[in-house]
């Protein structure tokens, strides 16, 4: 019994700290562009909501967001095709990260460059801003 109950109190301890390593190991801005890539437009988009900010989202609630955000890319059958990162800069609590990508909606095919301005909020970088282009873009002239 008394050696039950040990194995029982190993076994909760290990799960805590498992989880607490977990949260720690928090996304880079680059892995949150890409969890990003990966979820716009598809059915996880509620998993990247909780890596933006009000003001990217228009200051509306992470499920408003979604909802609206996905009508209207359903709206222009919204496909990203594939991407890219092709630069990074990061300063103290801010970063950029600057993507390349095809996408496909009603209209056509298109490639395009994305400009994410992110920010660190504790331990967690956020989606603050997103730009979206076709021209070259010198991440070097881009201010933090």
């Amino acid at each position: 019994m008394i050696k039950s109950c040990k194995i029982i109190y190993l076994l909760i301890a290990f799960s805590l700290i498992n989880l607490s390593i977990s949260q720690a190991q928090e996304k880079s801005p680059i892995e949150v562009v890409k969890l990003f890539d990966k979820a716009y437009g598809n059915p996880s988009m509620d998993e990247i909501a909780n890596y933006t900010t009000p003001k990217f989202r228009d200051n509306r609630p992470k499920s408003v967001w979604v909802v609206d955000t996905w009508k209207t890319l359903k709206e222009i059958k919204y496909q990203r095709l594939n991407s890219s990162v092709i630069d990074t800069k990061v300063k103290g609590d801010r970063a950029v990260v600057v993507t390349e990508a095809k996408i496909k909606t009603v209209v056509g095919e298109t490639s395009q460059k994305d400009i994410f301005y992110l920010i660190k909020q504790g331990e967690r970088w956020l989606i603050d801003k997103l730009i979206v282009t076709d021209e070259e873009i010198d991440i070097n002239k881009i201010t933090l």
